[in-house]
C-alpha cells in the first residue's frame, strides 16, 4: 500500500505545481538567499537562462566589502572553467538598478544568480560589455527552500475526508509524507556536503537547528563566517559572540558575567577591527517570546562547545542512533552558560543543560535522519516519540482537522513531520483557498 500511496501523493503534488505562485513567499530576503546559495543547499549544477550548462566548482569567499557578493569563485560553463565573482540578486533587474553594469568592481563577475523568475528577459553585462551568464533559481525546483509563509489557520476542504480516515489510514498517509519530508531534507544536506564538505555542512546544519524558527538565519551566517576550524580553536567562542554583536555595549554587571565577558573581550578586541563590517546589529536577533534557557546566548555557547568536541559530535550524528546523539549533546557543558540563562541572571545551584532532549530530538529529525537517508540508510525511527506541540503545529492542525489533532493518532515523531510536509506541499502551495487543491481527492480515494 505504501508504494501506491507514495505514487498517489506525488501525483497530487505534481498536479498542483501549475497553480502555485511564480515565486515562493519566502523569496524576499536577499541575505537569506545569499546564505542559502553559499551553503551549497541550492545545488551546484544548473542550466543558464541561455541554455548553457553551469557547474559551480568553488563557491569562493563571501565578500564583506564593496563589490560582488562572492569573490574568487570558480564556475564551469559548457565545459570551460572561469574564475571570478558571483552576484546574487532577488530580481534580474537588480543588475541595472544597482548600477553593476557601469561599476568596474563587477568586471570579473562570471555568474549572476537570480532568485525570482523575471517577467521579461534582462541581460547582465559588465562595464566592458561582456555578457554575464545568468541562472534563475526559480527554474530549478531543487533549489527552492521550505517556504516559511503561513496559510490561514481555518479548516480546509480536506478536513472532512481526513476525519473519515481510520487511525491506520491516517498513520500510513502521514508516514509517506514524513518520509518525503526527510528525503527532501536529505537531498539538501547532500548538496551542502558535496559543495562544502561533510564537516562544514553538518556544522552549518546544526547551527541552523540551534537557531529555532526565529533565529535560523543569524546562526547560519555565524556558522559561515566562523567556520568549524576557527570555531573550534581558542578564539572561536570570542569570534562567535563578538560577531553576533553580544560583546558590544552595554557591558554586563560585575561578578561572574563580567569575568566571562572580559575573557571573551580579551581575545575579541584584537580581532574586532578586521570584522567590524560583519558584526550583527541587535535588530538581527528576534528575542521576543523565547524562553530564557533557549536564548541565543546559550545556544552560541552550545555551538562553541559542539565545535570544541566536534569529533565525538560528528560520530554521534553519523551513527543514526538517537540514544548516542542524546548522550553526546546533552553532556555538553560550559563553565558559565551551564549555570546562567543571561548575563544578568543569578547563578543556578544545579547546572542547566545547554541542549535538552527536545532540542536534541529536533536535531535528530532535521539533521541525523536526513543525513542517514541521503546515504541510503534506513534507521528505525517510526517509533520515536514526538516532541511537544508548537505554534506551527497548531496552525497545521487547525487547517487540516479544524481543531486539535485527533486523539487516535500516535504521539510519534513521524506524525508531526508528516503533518508539516502535507502543509508545506499543499496548503502553502495553493493560492485559491483550497478550490483546486488535489489533496482532498487524494485523501478521499485512499483504500479502506
Amino acid at each position: 500500500m505504501n508504494s501506491l500511496l507514495r505514487y498517489a501523493y506525488e501525483q497530487a503534488f505534481n498536479a498542483g505545481t501549475a497553480r502555485v505562485a511564480e515565486n515562493p513567499p519566502s523569496a524576499g530576503n536577499e541575505l537569506a538567499w545569499q546564505a542559502r546559495w553559499f551553503s551549497g543547499a541550492c545545488g551546484r549544477a544548473f542550466t543558464t537562462t541561455s541554455g548553457a550548462q553551469a557547474t559551480v566548482i568553488d563557491f569562493g569567499e563571501w565578500n564583506r566589502e564593496a563589490g560582488p557578493d562572492f569573490v574568487r569563485a570558480t564556475v564551469q560553463l559548457d565545459g570551460h572553467e572561469h574564475r571570478g565573482a558571483i552576484e546574487v540578486d532577488l530580481a534580474a533587474s537588480g543588475w541595472e538598478q544597482h548600477h553593476h553594469a557601469i561599476n568596474p568592481d563587477y568586471a570579473d563577475v562570471v555568474l549572476h544568480v537570480i532568485v525570482n523568475r523575471p517577467s521579461k528577459r534582462h541581460f547582465s553585462r559588465t562595464a566592458h560589455h561582456r555578457e554575464v551568464a545568468q541562472i534563475c533559481l526559480a527554474d530549478h525546483h531543487d533549489a527552492a527552500p521550505e517556504w516559511d509563509s503561513v496559510a490561514a489557520a481555518r479548516p480546509g476542504r480536506c478536513t472532512a475526508p481526513l476525519r473519515a480516515l481510520s487511525a491506520d489510514q491516517l498513520s500510513a498517509l502521514l508516514a509517506v509524507a514524513s518520509r518525503r519530508r526527510l528525503a527532501r531534507k536529505g537531498a539538501v544536506l547532500a548538496s551542502m556536503v558535496a559543495a562544502r564538505g561533510v564537516d562544514a555542512a553538518l556544522f552549518e546544519a546544526l547551527a541552523v537547528t540551534l537557531g529555532y524558527k526565529n533565529n535560523k538565519l543569524p546562526f547560519q551566517l555565524l556558522a559561515q563566517r566562523v567556520p568549524l576550524k576557527i570555531a573550534a580553536c581558542a578564539r572561536g567562542e570570542a569570534l562567535l559572540f563578538g560577531m553576533a554583536g553580544f560583546l558590544e555595549k552595554p557591558e554586563p554587571p560585575p561578578g561572574a558575567a563580567r569575568q566571562e565577558a572580559a575573557a571573551l573581550w580579551s581575545m575579541w578586541w584584537k580581532l574586532r577591527a578586521a570584522h567590524t563590517h560583519a558584526i550583527f546589529a541587535q535588530s538581527a536577533w528576534k528575542l521576543g517570546g523565547i524562553r530564557p534557557a533557549n536564548h541565543p546566548l546559550r545556544r552560541l555557547a552550545a555551538l562553541a562547545a559542539i565545535a570544541q568536541r566536534w569529533k565525538s559530535v560528528r560520530t554521534a550524528l553519523q551513527s543514526g542512533d538517537p540514544a548516542h546523539l542524546q548522550e553526546t549533546l546533552c553532556s555538553l557543558e560550559h563553565p558559565f552558560w551551564s549555570f546562567h540563562t543571561s548575563w544578568t541572571s543569578p547563578r543556578r545551584q544545579t547546572p542547566l543543560a545547554l541542549l535538552g532532549p527536545d532540542r536534541v530530538r529536533e536535531i535528530y529529525a532535521n539533521v541525523v535522519l536526513p543525513l542517514a537517508l541521503s546515504r541510503g540508510q534506513e534507521p528505525q525511527w517510526c517509533d520515536l516519540p514526538a516532541g511537544p506541540s508548537n505554534a506551527t503545529l497548531k496552525i497545521v492542525s487547525a487547517r487540516l482537522f479544524g481543531g486539535p489533532l485527533p486523539r487516535h493518532l500516535p504521539k510519534r515523531l513521524f506524525i508531526h513531520q508528516g503533518l508539516l510536509q502535507i502543509y508545506t506541499d499543499f496548503c502553502l502551495r495553493d493560492h485559491g483557498e483550497c478550490a483546486q487543491c488535489r489533496f482532498p481527492s487524494l485523501v478521499a480515494d485512499l483504500p479502506a
